[in-house]
């Protein structure tokens, strides 16, 4: 059986512990969500899902759980896609400035030599004779500088693969927004509310004391305002994490309009320090 939808994402930056934080408290979420029925009890909840009559299970998993627990995998794959979009993005942009040193055309001249030589083409022209050795002629690259043929090997073409594009799938930068996320958002700011504790509390109708632990070493009842203040600062801090997941979503919108009028050294440049800020958005601390 699988226990769990929300995939932690095994990197150190502040983003990455952003969305792991965001993710974790989804966990009374997820669990109420996993499938935990066997095959054989899938099955009859599904011919129960489309007799005439439903039970109450199959009308619960069917139009509670199932929908939920896709949207769970689909958040899942999202933070995970966008996390990996931004940190790529970041990677070719600083390569781009510390070895082409901020040259648009080197860049795209010699990603062409590059990619041809390691990949060859099937257009003649882009080859040239180049002497004869004991397996007879040889060929290498031709050079060519024109706009038209650089266009396909230009930095704006390698980075298009990271932003949002009508013919990919799946999240790039800027194809989301915070309000896209309003869901989960609103969960994650009241998680407190859904305390596992304070549903035992109810269905036992009693008194169950937390314990913490003293300078001594010692597990010790906490204090009614002890629990209260711990329940209230886990909400400043829910609330604080869903603020800088909004502010992430944000600055990456802004990263991706930057993309799509980038036309010289210094536009990228602004788009590589835009990207390094969502990368950096949150103090390591929300962990």
């Amino acid at each position: 059986m699988r226990y769990q939808v929300l995939t932690k994402i095994e990197a150190e930056d502040n983003l990455a512990q952003l969305f792991n934080a965001y993710q974790r408290q989804l966990h009374t979420l997820e669990c109420i969500t996993l499938p935990k029925e066997s095959m054989s009890d899938y099955q009859e909840l599904l011919r129960s899902a489309t007799s005439g009559t439903p039970s109450e299970s199959a009308q619960h998993v069917f139009g509670h759980s199932v929908p939920r627990f896709y949207m769970l995998q689909v958040l899942s794959n999202s933070l995970t896609d966008l996390h990996k979009n931004i940190g790529w993005c970041i990677r070719d942009l600083t390569k781009f400035f510390e070895q082409y040193d901020g040259d648009l055309k080197r860049y795209a001249i010699e990603t062409r030599l590059s990619v041809i030589d390691e990949f060859g083409s099937d257009d003649e022209t882009d080859w040239q004779e180049d002497g004869f050795d004991e397996e007879g002629q040889k060929w290498k690259v031709a050079y060519k500088d024109d706009e038209e043929t650089l266009k396909r090997y230009s930095l704006r073409a390698d980075l298009q693969q990271y932003f949002k594009n009508e013919d990919d799938m799946g999240e790039k930068i800027g194809s989301s927004q915070a309000e896209d996320f309003a869901y989960f958002s609103t969960l994650v700011e009241h998680a407190t509310d859904f305390n596992s504790m304070k549903f035992l509390r109810q269905a036992f109708n009693a008194e169950l004391p937390l314990y913490r632990q003293n300078e001594a070493g010692e597990m010790v009842p906490q204090s009614l305002g002890d629990e209260v203040e711990n329940e209230l600062n886990e909400t400043l801090r829910n609330e604080s994490i869903v603020g800088y997941f909004k502010t992430a979503l944000e600055l990456a919108r802004q990263a991706a309009i930057t993309f799509m009028f980038a036309t010289s050294a210094d536009d990228y440049r602004k788009l590589l320090t835009q990207l390094q800020a969502v990368r950096d958005v949150c103090p390591l601390t929300i962990e």
